[in-house]
């Protein structure tokens, strides 16, 4: 006989029973109503016929729950119930942790502000293009690439920068504004490494040396974030691997990005750093071991977009700088 016969089988057997039981049961109530009454009027201390009639039903009730969880568990001995599993998606943690890791520092921290030395540049920013420009406005449809206006040019980046770390934070700043991309746009790294020679010969090394560019990317919402309910350009490093003093560059490079996403956190271009292996003339990276070229923004950012990074980026330098000499 197969299991799922035998276990029928077995079913059927118990059902039988409990008929059997129960009808008995029905019959001997019957004979007890018949008589009790009787007996009752003779004894005259059973003055509760009825207290004894639910005795009765009680242990009979007992009795049929008895046989019926017996005949359950015999029903139920070979038989299990598939677990509902629920997904993780399904589940809603309540102990579901904020993210907030987007919170954004104060603009200026005046612990930083040391006294200004102008005896003694800190920071020297030159620009081997010059002349690459922003749009002076949303309505701007000319969107000129180039332009001599250093109101409208990467130099006014540098301005906002350089009187941030002066006025802010007492880091004296050279901002050389030479052109060095016209009337020949290919020799511009070759004009400004000149320049920058010259710098390093009068002064020594600097704490830090910034070739300011921008990129061109035609969308600018690519490379823009609001920070404080400002629009704010983002920026990038660009980095030749080749060059002598990559390694050294490199850590300062990388320090920088961390104290920019721990500062304001989407201020940094989603790919922080462009990897070359020699560039042109190393970008004159191989000058200095504090040299580092930043593309803040695109040519469709507007000259108060990139304005408003130039103070972010002081601050980030101010940052980097505490502690030195």
């Amino acid at each position: 006989m197969s299991k799922k016969k035998s276990l029928k089988y077995g079913i059927e057997n118990n059902n039988n029973r409990r008929i059997f039981f129960c009808i008995i049961t029905v019959l001997f109530i019957f004979l007890v109503s018949s008589i009790l009454p009787k007996s009752a009027k003779a004894n005259s201390e059973l003055n509760n016929i009825d207290y004894f009639y639910l005795n009765v039903i009680e242990d009979t009730s007992s009795a049929i729950n008895y046989f019926s969880k017996e005949n359950e568990s015999t029903i139920n001995k070979d038989f299990s119930i598939n677990p509902f599993n629920l997904d993780n998606k399904d589940v809603i943690d309540s102990e579901t942790k904020v993210d907030d890791s987007n919170e954004v520092a104060n603009l200026y921290n005046p612990a930083l502000k040391g006294v200004l030395d102008k005896s003694r540049p800190r920071v020297l920013i030159y620009h081997s293009h010059t002349c690459e420009a922003y749009a002076t406005s949303d309505k701007d449809t000319s969107k000129t690439n180039s332009s001599r206006d250093q109101s409208r040019n990467v130099c006014a980046v540098g301005d906002v920068i350089a009187n941030e770390l002066e006025k802010s934070y007492g880091i004296s700043v050279i901002h050389d504004k030479n052109v060095n991309d016209k009337p020949n746009y290919t020799i511009a790294y070759e004009n400004s490494g000149v320049t920058l020679d010259k710098y390093l010969k009068k002064y020594g090394d600097f704490d830090l040396i910034i070739d300011l560019h921008r990129d061109s990317v035609d969308n600018k919402n690519d490379v823009m974030t609001k920070i404080n309910g400002q629009n704010v350009a983002k920026f990038m490093f660009v980095v030749t691997q080749k060059n002598p003093r990559y390694e050294k560059q490199k850590k300062l490079v990388d320090s920088m990005i961390g104290t920019t996403n721990k500062l304001f956190p989407g201020l940094i271009r989603g790919t922080p750093i462009e990897y070359h292996d020699y560039g042109i003339n190393f970008y004159n990276q191989a000058k200095s071991n504090n040299a580092v070229l930043i593309e803040v923004g695109t040519y469709t950012n507007t000259v108060a977009e990139v304005k408003n990074t130039g103070k972010y980026i002081s601050r980030i330098i101010a940052e980097q700088l505490k502690g030195k000499r």
